[in-house]
């Protein structure tokens, strides 16, 4: 963790995976900069979708809450993903960002 799901209107797909590797590195680097992520557990979903409302972009971003990860840091994170956007496209961008209680947190790896 942390997590980011991005679901895109498919009119963008071209856009979006012709910069699929900015995006990720642009990305990581804010999980490992701003959100002082491990970079082993930096999670990013790109998704297509025939639906996405209001904006043609959502994301949802999810991290493990800490007393670092306060709204300040949140905020800042959530103003890079913008960034990271905006360098490949203007398109509008509805962000959520969810922090997450370590205690009823459950993860699993499985090979």
């Amino acid at each position: 963790m942390p997590v980011i799901k991005i679901f895109y209107a498919e009119t963008l797909d071209g856009t979006i995976r012709e910069n699929q590797e900015f995006i990720q590195e642009g990305l990581e680097r804010m999980m490992r900069e701003v959100l002082h992520a491990n970079p082993a557990k930096c999670q990013i979903v790109l998704l297509s979708s025939t639906f996405v409302s209001p904006l043609p972009v959502y994301v949802d971003m999810q991290f493990r809450a800490t007393e670092y990860r306060q709204s300040i840091v949140v905020e800042e994170a959530m103003d890079q993903v913008v960034s990271v956007f905006r360098q490949v496209s203007p398109t509008g961008i509805r962000i959520r960002a969810f922090s997450i209680d370590q205690t009823t947190l459950y993860a699993r790896d499985v090979e």
